[in-house]
């Protein structure tokens, strides 16, 4: 029984340890739309132009809402604002339609690019990490405060997973 006593006080001395070092939350919001507002111009611009030519060329409302679905639809990350919460034990991203969580244990590397940085699920790199990784936008946040949390958050589970 001192044995089991003394183990769930180890754990709780370790949690404890843990919960006084971690680092604060870090919160920040990604509106492409709003902050590259030479890019949103020629977008809508070119769009519109495109529409226009369809409609045009049909003289179909349908038309019309199919081609505006088929080319306005993939660039939803490029409309709707972005907001991303760090905290000491997730990743939570959260848009006006939805909202995910990643545990930090479920990513193995990372690689930063100007735009943002990709958290990869594989230790390895991969053709995989497009498509099973998560890209972290920075927006007008500053790049190395998020590298620095994100690479200590990543780090931390490592150490935390080996024996």
């Amino acid at each position: 029984m001192s044995d089991l006593q003394q183990n769930k006080e180890i754990q709780e001395k370790s949690l404890s340890e843990r919960s006084s070092h971690s680092t604060p939350d870090l919160s920040w919001k990604v509106h492409s739309f709003v902050e590259n507002r030479t890019k949103s111009v020629l977008l809508l611009l070119f769009l519109i132009t495109i529409l226009s030519i369809i409609y045009l060329s049909f003289e179909s409302i349908v038309y019309l809402f199919l081609s505006a679905c088929i080319l306005i639809g993939p660039l939803y990350k490029y409309f709707l604002p972005y907001n991303y919460h760090c905290r000491s034990d997730r990743l939570t991203i959260s848009t006006c339609c939805s909202n995910t969580e990643h545990l930090w244990s479920t990513f193995r590397s990372s690689y930063t690019d100007k735009n943002g940085i990709l958290l990869s699920p594989f230790s390895k790199p991969t053709r995989l990490e497009n498509f099973r990784g998560i890209y972290v936008r920075f927006g007008k946040h500053p790049p190395e405060e998020i590298v620095n949390y994100i690479q200590t958050r990543i780090h931390t589970e490592q150490n935390d997973d080996s024996p």
